[in-house]
């Protein structure tokens, strides 16, 4: 994702999207500064431990959402799931 961050944030603000997903972002600590989107919340759920993978999620500031975590009494392991 890395080099086609600004080609990302030009067509997300040129569509006006109201969300945008994506997955296999290969983010980390290092891409805090560059994924901001003006007027957009930024979910990420990057791999732990891993090299590669990650998801992220885009969202108009204006649409109430939060980010949740999944407990692991729903049967979910936050150390291996990459979800939003």
């Amino acid at each position: 994702m890395g080099n086609k961050q600004e080609e990302l944030e030009a067509t997300v603000l040129l569509e006006s999207y109201d969300t945008v997903a994506i997955t296999e972002t290969w983010w980390d600590e290092s891409y805090n500064w560059s994924v901001a989107i003006e007027g957009y919340k930024l979910f990420r759920r990057d791999r732990q431990g891993r090299r590669g993978r990650g998801v992220a999620l885009y969202v108009k500031e204006w649409i109430e959402c939060e980010e949740m975590s999944l407990k692991p009494s729903l049967g979910s392991d936050e150390e291996r799931v990459e979800s939003l």
